[in-house]
């Protein structure tokens, strides 16, 4: 399996490249913007993007939809119930004075679907509370850790979850309790070594924020 992660955007979103080896297929998730950068990471690794895939549609997070469909022709995937979002990208952005692009989804995913790319398949979870429908994918796969290749789960879940902290909830469709909840029904009942890969800022781990993340 083929991890990368950038910082994609004006407000430097985590941007995740998630590789199958032995297909060439990759999924994007969350590309805030910088698709040509996106797109250079992509082909340094051999990879052609299959999907295009946002956690949720808060603009920072889907700025570089459009660019990096148009150059890829993978379809952009996010929940029903987030895609008004796509549509308001440019709108978002330009309330803080900067730029976006609005996108149109191409699919609809839902807690309990199952993506499949090659030998990886990404289960999506609810992890609304951030934004009225956000979405986490686990998957697993092996990664060099420490000079080792060892077997993790990971679990990309947008603005839900940080190192150290949650996502803001003061936002339209937002909700302090519910958050709290998916977090600890979604995210705490995986394993404790599972890495959480979040939109923002460093890699955690979910025993690390059990037991570390003053909001729990």
């Amino acid at each position: 399996m083929i991890l990368k992660m950038m910082e994609a955007g004006p407000l430097m979103v985590n941007c995740y490249i998630v590789g199958d080896e032995e297909t060439g297929e990759a999924a994007v998730f969350d590309p805030g913007g910088d698709a040509d950068k996106i797109s250079k990471v992509l082909e340094e690794n051999g990879l052609k993007a299959k999907y295009i895939i946002n956690t949720h549609t808060h603009w920072d997070h889907v700025g570089g939809n459009g660019a990096l469909q148009k150059a890829t022709g993978a379809p952009i995937l996010t929940h029903r119930l987030e895609a008004d979002g796509l549509a308001a990208a440019a709108d978002g952005a330009g309330a803080f004075g900067l730029d976006s692009e609005n996108s149109e989804a191409s699919r609809f995913v839902e807690e309990g679907d199952v993506i499949e790319m090659g030998s990886i398949s990404f289960e999506v979870i609810d992890l609304r509370g951030h934004s009225p429908a956000g979405l986490g994918f686990v998957f697993e796969g092996e990664l060099e850790i420490d000079g080792k290749n060892e077997k993790r789960k990971m679990v990309i879940c947008g603005d839900a979850l940080f190192a150290g902290s949650i996502g803001r909830t003061d936002f339209p469709g937002g909700d302090m309790a519910l958050l709290l909840d998916n977090i600890r029904k979604k995210i705490f009942t995986l394993p404790d070594d599972t890495l959480v890969l979040p939109g923002h800022g460093p890699v955690s781990m979910v025993g690390r924020e059990k037991t570390g993340n003053p909001f729990f």
